[in-house]
């Protein structure tokens, strides 16, 4: 087998022209007094356990050898799919004339430099050896079946001077299968001038190339049968983030799977223990209720002692700014304490308000003594609204735990709320740390980072539905409904079926209610427009709200407002 390019005398010697001419491109202009080698000649064997031995014999003029030689050799070859060939070299040596030179072996990142001092050569040739090991590689198998291995490796490669001309011939144990020779500068290898193998003159690989730069390159490449090399080769895993997080075929359907399977296991998880269970016959509580009382008269009455705090821990599971606000606005309504408003302090002061403890007409729940304790201090300075958050942000804990006490007692809720998501906070903690940490060893030592990734998403999904997981019992389901039904009426009632004698009591109770379902402005206008003298003072007219002297009850829509703004705005500040 032959193939090396058949030309003509002419042809051939026209290519070698061009050849010299693109080798000196290549390795720039040359000085003067540049050493340069004459020749290269290059022997080598390759063994049956896939190692690679060569010698260079490299010829210079008499008089012409350097003082030093030095050669760099890539132990490190780029492979695909993120991994990069690694080759050993061994047996280094270096002699001339018989003697040995000891060479001096360093490393320079990927490279082995191999340092020799030629100073004290009186001949014209120095000889570098070595064995490599690595760079018979795996070749596949031919059409027929058989495995081949490949062989691939420069040369002649990372010599200090440059080379008039290189020739060589590798022996194989058996007859090659295919060659190929590449030679050049490293940036740009073009084909050998000559190379052969299979042939009557070349039965074995033999090569042959001229002007070569520093530094250049002969890189020869056969392949034989797998049964007669064994492959050498060490392949290793490069790591980079396109290889952790590959999205090559595998990774990103298993990523993919992972995801779709967590996705429907943290579902069902959910419907199984946080969503409230079906409960189509469950029919709404009632938890309050206008009844009629005369003919288009209508007298509003809460049953079952809900309040206004139980409804927001009911419905979104927490104690929220806007449940301290409807708590202290019921508390006041059922003659516990009365809200004062304070005189302006200064022509730009805002306003504010203090609280005064009354007697009050009914029993109060834990959490509302707790909350009026802390508003109100029975024999104490009661708190103004300016200076609530600090106090009150104190008795939020012990305001929760208390409600979250009674949530469970009326039978709403099977097990505490806030118990319930610690557990799952803490599952969802330890399950993400968890997947953080397969992610990280994913990342380094696979390439499926993705499904690394996939996996903190789902533990980060579990830690998100674990808020969620409080459920409500069958009582505290219909108690929902309740409300909502509730919620509509406060908004549809009409406001002027109340008796005109009661409005200011009547309207003044739904008030709390709407603070946390809605309606307020409806019932607010309503209460104003109750005033009989709207042009007489109102400072003492209601029963829960005292204002300065000069105060209508026109002006309670805008007061009432800015009372809940300015008290949600402590809790939230709270100071």
């Amino acid at each position: 087998m032959r193939s090396s390019r058949n030309r003509r005398g002419t042809v051939l010697a026209a290519g070698l022209a061009l050849a010299a001419v693109g080798a000196l491109a290549a390795s720039g202009p040359a000085r003067a007094d540049e050493p340069s080698a004459q020749s290269a000649a290059i022997a080598g064997a390759v063994a049956a356990d896939g190692s690679l031995t060569l010698t260079e014999t490299i010829t210079f003029a008499a008089g012409a050898v350097p003082a030093r030689l030095e050669q760099r050799i890539d132990t490190t070859k780029q492979a695909l799919d993120y991994r990069y060939y690694r080759y050993t070299l061994s047996d280094v040596r270096a002699s001339a004339d018989g003697a040995d030179l000891a060479p001096v072996l360093s490393r320079d990142g990927d490279y082995q430099v191999i340092a020799v001092d030629t100073s004290k050569v009186t001949g014209t040739t120095v000889e570098i050896g070595y064995t490599v090991r690595g760079a018979a590689t795996d070749g596949g198998v031919t059409q027929s079946g058989t495995g081949v291995t490949a062989i691939s490796w420069p040369v002649l490669q990372g010599l200090s001077v440059p080379v008039d001309a290189v020739s060589g011939q590798v022996d194989a144990p058996v007859p090659v299968l295919g060659i190929d020779c590449q030679a050049g500068a490293a940036s740009g290898l073009q084909p050998c001038q000559m190379w052969a193998a299979g042939t009557h003159d070349s039965p074995q690989p033999t090569f042959s190339h001229a002007a070569l730069p520093a530094g250049g390159l002969v890189v020869l490449s056969i392949t034989v049968p797998g049964a007669a090399v064994a492959v050498d080769q060490d392949l290793v895993d490069q790591w980079t983030l396109g290889r952790a997080f590959s999205a090559a075929p595998a990774p990103l359907a298993v990523a993919l799977g992972a995801l779709v399977l967590g996705a429907l296991a943290l579902w069902l998880i959910w419907r199984r223990l946080g969503r409230d269970v079906e409960t189509t016959d469950v029919a709404p509580a009632e938890v309050a209720r206008f009844v009629p009382i005369g003919p288009g008269q209508m007298h509003f009455e809460v049953l079952h002692a809900i309040r206004p705090g139980h409804i927001g821990t009911v419905m979104d599971e927490r104690v929220d700014p806007v449940d301290i606000a409807a708590t202290l606005l019921d508390l006041a309504m059922r003659g516990h304490l009365q809200i004062v408003e304070l005189p302006p302090s200064g022509a730009h002061a805002g306003a504010d308000w203090s609280f005064n403890r009354l007697p009050g007409r009914d029993a109060l729940a834990p959490f509302e003594a707790t909350l009026l304790d802390v508003v109100a201090p029975d024999g104490g300075e009661p708190v103004k609204v300016s200076a609530l958050g600090e106090p009150v942000a104190k008795a939020i804990p012990v305001v929760q735990d208390q409600l979250y006490t009674e949530v469970v007692d009326k039978g709403w809720y099977a097990r505490r709320p806030d118990q319930v998501r610690g557990r799952w906070h803490v599952m969802g903690a330890v399950v993400l740390a968890a997947a953080v940490v397969v992610l990280v060893v994913l990342a380094i030592v696979t390439r499926f980072g993705l499904l690394g990734l996939a996996l903190v998403a789902l533990a980060g999904g579990l830690f998100a539905i674990g808020q969620t997981m409080p459920r409500r019992t069958r009582a505290g389901i219909a108690l929902v409904k309740g409300l909502h039904v509730l919620s509509m009426a406060l908004a549809s009632q009409p406001t002027d079926q109340i008796p005109k004698a009661q409005a200011y009591d009547e309207i003044s109770a739904v008030l709390p209610y709407t603070v946390v379902l809605g309606g307020r402005d409806r019932w607010l206008n309503a209460l104003a427009a109750a005033d009989d003298d709207p042009d007489v003072p109102d400072p003492d007219d209601l029963t829960w709200y005292r204002a300065p002297s000069d105060w209508s009850i026109s002006e309670l829509p805008v007061a009432f407002d800015a009372f809940l703004v300015a008290v949600q705005g402590r809790l939230y500040g709270r100071g």
